[in-house]
């Protein structure tokens, strides 16, 4: 049964795909919610959940991506990889460029980012990638600082300093931590998620960093309050330290606080590890409609905007529906995406962006027509 996690036709891995398609039908729910529902909150359940997934769904594939990374240069080798992967990262950078112009949330030009990061340290040994991932990530303390903080929110916005401001540290993605979650992706991607004693233990991992975490944030700054005051400390100084270790240990990935990370990081680590639990556990193997999305997310990523932005400016379309309505509507927009994707797929090998992105910058690029036994592409 170990064998389903691989598709033995394409040799893609379909833990990988299972979870990335999980996230990416998360994220769509997420952003239908955030343009459509910005005041109701009934059901509260449901919108705690959708909330929570904010960002982690991200989280999650920004840790695949790093993963993918690694695989393909074990795959194809160094010098192939590299050149695949720097035409990736520009045609990303150009790409969410583009979308920035009309979505502010947009992940993709800090996805370029990553990338380049990846490829500077992609021959390194696991223990200074983890090294590397922590260096990333440490330089997110940085924003802790309210005279650093300031100045680079002072910034003239639309100035080049205030861009690469947003870029590293104040963006929505900056690389400053979230290169950390995809160095640690490459980390990832070396390990044997084929024996089940390696995911279990992963799995494991992840679940207790995102509940320490969690736990972090409702009970270190209190506790450490009330043990300097119990040593004498003034009360300035004990509102100082509650304050700097609120800002460490708070649990929002949008800003993101260095604990955010660590609880993005576990989520991830858990949707990673349940996915290959499910790809091998399930007789039949994973839902089709998942993989389907898990291998074109790019598509569904930019669709998925467009989408929104276009029926946002409709006349009549608030952003005041209710969180069943949202969700409902997002549903039916992945179901109307698969079926869709589901003709294309009958005569390209791959989604539109993904042949794009591939293929960029077109130059002597072979089409990406399904090849059928017998046949030659053309």
């Amino acid at each position: 049964m170990i064998d389903n996690i691989f598709e033995h036709r394409t040799n893609r891995i379909q833990g990988y795909d299972l979870a990335r398609g999980v996230a990416i039908f998360a994220m769509v729910i997420i952003d239908f919610k955030e343009f459509f529902c910005t005041n109701e909150i009934f059901p509260e359940w449901l919108y705690a959940l959708i909330g929570y997934m904010d960002r982690r769904a991200a989280a999650t594939l920004v840790l695949i991506a790093g993963a993918g990374m690694t695989l393909m240069f074990h795959k194809n080798g160094p010098e192939n990889s590299r050149d695949i992967f720097f035409k990736r990262a520009v045609f990303l950078m150009l790409c969410g460029t583009l979308i920035s112009k009309i979505w502010a949330a947009d992940i993709l030009h800090f996805y370029g980012f990553f990338i380049l990061t990846g490829l500077v340290m992609i021959e390194l040994s696991s223990p200074r990638l983890l090294a590397g991932a922590a260096v990333c990530w440490l330089a997110s303390f940085l924003k802790l600082s309210n005279s650093i903080y300031g100045y680079l929110e002072g910034l003239t916005a639309g100035s080049l300093p205030r861009q690469l401001a947003d870029l590293f540290f104040t963006g929505f993605y900056p690389v400053f931590p979230w290169a950390a979650l995809y160095i640690l992706g490459m980390w990832l991607g070396r390990q044997d998620l084929k024996n089940h004693h390696v995911t279990i233990t992963l799995l494991g991992a992840g679940f207790l960093a995102a509940i320490i975490a969690e736990c972090a944030e409702y009970f270190v700054p209190t506790m450490a309050v009330k043990t300097i005051i119990a040593h004498g400390a003034s009360d300035e100084t004990a509102a100082y330290l509650f304050i700097l270790l609120s800002k460490l240990t708070v649990i929002d990935l949008a800003l993101p606080s260095p604990f955010s990370i660590i609880s993005g990081a576990g989520s991830g680590l858990c949707v990673i590890m349940l996915s290959f639990l499910c790809a091998v556990g399930l007789k039949q193997g994973p839902p089709q409609s998942i993989l389907i999305a898990g291998k074109n997310t790019l598509s569904l990523y930019v669709l998925h905007i467009l989408f929104i932005k276009g029926v946002g400016n409709l006349p009549g379309v608030g952003d005041d529906y209710s969180v069943l309505w949202c969700t409902a509507g997002a549903i039916l927009f992945i179901a109307a995406y698969l079926l869709l994707m589901r003709l294309w797929l009958k005569k390209f090998a791959m989604g539109p962006l993904e042949g794009a992105m591939r293929y960029f910058p077109f130059v002597k690029a072979d089409r990406i027509v399904k090849v059928h036994p017998g046949t030659r592409a053309g």
